[in-house]
């Protein structure tokens, strides 16, 4: 993995070979474009259609059922599939809320069994009301003013029916009025498998639209391209008959742009880049199956142009601080066996192949860190066993794991310091950098050192921060004399930093934790099934297998 070295790019040419130009650009797609002016906020765009098509785009993606796409030659009406692919979406919503509300009733009413409730007219201008009342709170109803009647049970429930002429307040019993809808249980049953076979033929109808998703998502990403080609368009430097237009390339690409500007008669420049530029970042893997490293740096932070590239130090750090996490070898196994299931399907893909990889150093790192913790799906081997001879790691060893996690941190931080100092080598960046490296190692011979070791880690500190002081300070140029207390104030803010490095240090007791909780529940749920097992006859088997399943 590596940053790749970037060079500025200047393109100049007629302003009526503008629009070729710059198709040309976008075809070619090696420019990180920097706009030369301000882009128009009123220039022409519809948000609204493109939301418009993307929900329509989504809708056929996320179809469960998709059908053969059609070929590109097919006669595609953009405006009428989207038309129609809104109108199905809307469809089966409505459909789903529809179902939703049957289903509440029909739950309601089951207890209550198909009956037809009757009219007011038929009762004296009266309507019927029914509530499902728990039997711990039947003294509830010597509290009711309205006529009632207990007409069943249902469980653990009474069937209440109150009578009045208009709806009871919500807060009448400590229960929610059943909702009864106006028509028998039957009725509703039988309008929930109409609309099931009406939710089928729409999810058909889903099914066979699914076969413009190849020639909607072309137009989509065509569309995309236009947008952006409109807003570099209006990002170009214009001066009379000429336009200019600049952007970042990769070092690799110089010889295609040339070649490009020639062919059109183009005049290019192309520049390093000054001490004041900041060039973006592209990070280029030397193997394509390596490239999980930067997706995994990317994901947390893409590292500055001048900067370094950490993404073999995050790659290695993710694997090992998984398996800490995970500690055990059983898990990790199974890890592996899925990842070797799929191996084959997943190399289909460049994001596959990427993720195989990940998986693979994934499950093998957690499955020899689990060997070292001797943990098998939660169990330990005995002390005199082949495996047991392997375990060289007791998480329930508090001490001895919060000195290793935090020696992790002390390690991983350090590495990262060493990369800023020796970046900024000459200059107070790097001092600052040895400084809080001098401080981290005294804190860890303060702690574990005693004896001369502590008096050493003391002596060692103060270094430290008084390097970190210094590097602060120096940092800041003396114009005039109040420069010099404005110095002072640098070096005492920087030394603040100690209270952030330490809390970054200590952050990975996280690690620590993580790990023994993992291993603390895989024994907890083997124990609860071997209790199971012995205490439970015939049954306490079946039991004890789920708990085990299911648990881990």
């Amino acid at each position: 993995m590596t940053i790749v070295p970037m060079r500025r790019v200047t393109i100049c040419g007629m302003r009526r070979d503008k629009a070729a130009a710059l198709d040309g650009m976008q075809a070619l797609g090696v420019l990180h474009v920097i706009p030369l002016a301000a882009r128009n906020p009123l220039a022409p765009d519809d948000p609204a259609v493109r939301r418009r098509a993307e929900t329509a785009f989504r809708h056929v993606i996320d179809a469960p059922e998709k059908l053969r796409p059609y070929r590109a030659d097919a006669g595609f009406d953009a405006e009428a599939v989207i038309t129609n692919i809104v109108a199905n979406r809307l469809k089966l919503r409505d459909l789903a809320d529809r179902r939703d509300e049957l289903d509440a009733l029909i739950v309601g009413l089951e207890p209550w069994g198909d009956f037809t409730l009757p009219r007011p007219e038929e009762i004296g201008g009266q309507r019927l009301w029914l509530y499902l009342l728990p039997t711990k709170d039947s003294r509830a109803l010597a509290g009711l003013t309205q006529p009632y009647e207990i007409v069943g049970r249902a469980g653990a429930a009474l069937e209440v029916v109150v009578i009045a002429p208009d709806a009871p307040p919500v807060d009448l019993l400590p229960v929610a009025r059943t909702a009864t809808g106006d028509a028998p249980l039957s009725d509703l049953r039988a309008r929930r498998e109409d609309l099931e076979i009406e939710h089928e033929r729409a999810e058909a109808e889903r099914a066979e639209l699914t076969r413009w998703r190849f020639l909607l998502g072309t137009d989509l990403a065509a569309a995309q391209d236009r947008d952006d080609l409109r807003t570099v368009t209006q990002q170009t430097w214009d001066e009379a008959e000429v336009f200019a237009l600049q952007g970042w390339a990769p070092v690799d690409a110089e010889a295609d742009v040339e070649r490009f500007a020639a062919d059109r008669g183009l005049a290019v420049m192309i520049d390093e880049p000054g001490p004041g530029d900041a060039p973006p970042t592209l990070l280029r893997p030397r193997e394509e199956r390596f490239a999980i490293g930067a997706d995994l740096t990317n994901f947390y932070a893409t590292p500055g142009y001048r900067s370094w590239d950490p993404s073999l130090i995050v790659f290695v750090s993710f694997a090992v601080f998984f398996a800490m996490i995970v500690v055990d070898a059983g898990y990790a196994a199974l890890f592996g066996l899925a990842t070797a299931i799929y191996w084959t399907r997943m190399g289909a893909s460049a994001a596959g192949r990427r993720m195989r990889v990940l998986l693979a150093a994934l499950s093998g790192v957690s499955f020899v860190y689990g060997v070292m913790a001797g943990s098998y799906f939660g169990m330990v081997p005995p002390p005199d066993s082949r495996l047991g001879a392997l375990r060289v790691i007791d998480v329930n060893d508090f001490d001895t794991m919060m000195v290793v996690s935090i020696a992790i941190g002390v390690i991983h931080i350090g590495i990262a310091l060493g990369v800023v100092a020796w970046l900024n080598r000459g200059t107070g960046r790097a001092i600052v950098a040895l400084g809080w490296l001098a401080a981290m190692a005294a804190g860890l011979l303060v702690w574990l050192g005693g004896g001369s070791g502590r008096a050493a880690g003391f002596v060692l500190l103060a270094a430290g921060l008084a390097a970190v002081f210094w590097g602060s300070a120096s940092s800041r140029p003396i114009d005039k004399p109040t420069d010099w207390l404005l110095r002072v104030s640098d070096g005492f803010l920087g030394v603040t930093g100690v209270a952030k490095l330490f809390g970054d240090i200590l952050s990975y007791l996280r690690l620590f934790a993580l790990g023994l909780a993992s291993a603390s529940l895989g024994a907890t749920f083997n124990q609860l099934a071997g209790e199971i097992h012995a205490n439970v006859p015939g049954l306490g088997i079946l039991l004890a297998v789920l708990i085990l399943l299911v648990g881990h």
